[in-house]
């Protein structure tokens, strides 16, 4: 499959518009729809349906749009790898993480690059739903995240490299009685601002509380990511429940307060995950490093 290709179809099915994805690239729109052509041809499979004024995917484009970044990411990866071989470098480890998660991290990642110098490690920022994926799928050997979001997947193994919390977050001015910890049923009483793309254990004990309590309740509101969360934190739209080491890195210029929760068990562990049967020698020094 020609890469071009697939990035002028990425840009089409993102744009729905021929003629804007063709301004992207600096080409005429009868080519770039050729070369569409030609990739639907080579698939053996219809990918946009065209009318006088809409361009929708089909079933097998919104199919090959999903898994499109990732394909991308897949062919970068090898031609990386090859530009390491031909540069004589001892090796790589690709890191998948989340944005905001990388201060978690920091250090570890510091002290393997000081012991390996000779690696290339690169660490990538890679949205939640796909991050079990990208190691599944070979893209990255190495991803950190949280325990709770582990999949059950016998393929995969995972390695603890610290514990953390949740934490109720706000504003300094937000209304709400002043103090180091917060119970569950004064929470209740906010508007809690939650990612859509965590669940944890909290989350679902708080939602519980909420259906059993006989007050009305504002709700949880869901955002799309975290940093969505931290912005409506700073805006003093509500209260969100974000993990210690996130709240003290990804709030900048705003003060905030930060309450412990009182009556929930809100510890979770920072984990790695991996192959088992990625044995390259590189992630084997990092996994070594970790238990050391």
């Amino acid at each position: 499959m020609d890469l071009q290709s697939l990035k002028y179809f990425q840009f089409v099915a993102m744009y729905r518009n021929f003629s804007k994805a063709a301004e992207h690239f600096y080409i005429g729109q009868s080519a770039l729809s050729r070369q569409i052509a030609n990739l639907e041809k080579e698939l053996g499979v219809q990918l946009f349906i065209r009318d006088t004024r809409n361009v929708q995917l089909t079933g097998a484009g919104a199919v090959l749009y999903e898994e499109c970044d990732l394909l991308l990411r897949h062919h970068e990866l090898v031609f990386r790898k090859l530009e390491a071989a031909k540069s004589g470098a001892a090796g790589q480890l690709g890191i998948a993480t989340v944005s905001n998660f990388g201060t978690a991290f920091t250090n570890l990642v510091q002290q393997f690059t000081v012991a390996y110098p000779n690696v290339k490690t690169r660490i990538d920022d890679v949205p939640f739903p796909q991050l079990s994926d990208s190691i599944l799928h070979g893209v990255y050997d190495l991803a950190f995240t949280l325990d709770f979001e582990v999949p059950a997947n016998e393929d995969l193994a995972q390695i603890t490299i610290g514990q953390d919390h949740f934490v109720a977050v706000m504003r300094e001015d937000y209304p709400f009685p002043p103090g180091e910890s917060v119970t569950t049923a004064q929470l209740l009483t906010q508007r809690l601002i939650m990612p859509r793309h965590v669940d944890p254990p909290v989350l679902r004990a708080l939602q519980l509380a909420a259906r059993n309590s006989t007050e009305a309740t504002p709700g949880i509101s869901f955002v799309p990511n975290t940093p969505t969360a931290v912005l409506r934190v700073e805006l003093g739209l509500g209260i969100s429940i974000q993990p210690r080491f996130i709240s003290a890195t990804a709030f900048q210029g705003v003060p905030i307060r930060v309450c412990e929760l009182a009556d929930l068990d809100t510890r979770f562990d920072l984990v790695a995950i991996y192959r088992k049967d990625n044995r390259q020698q590189t992630l084997l020094n990092f996994l070594s490093l970790v238990r050391n």
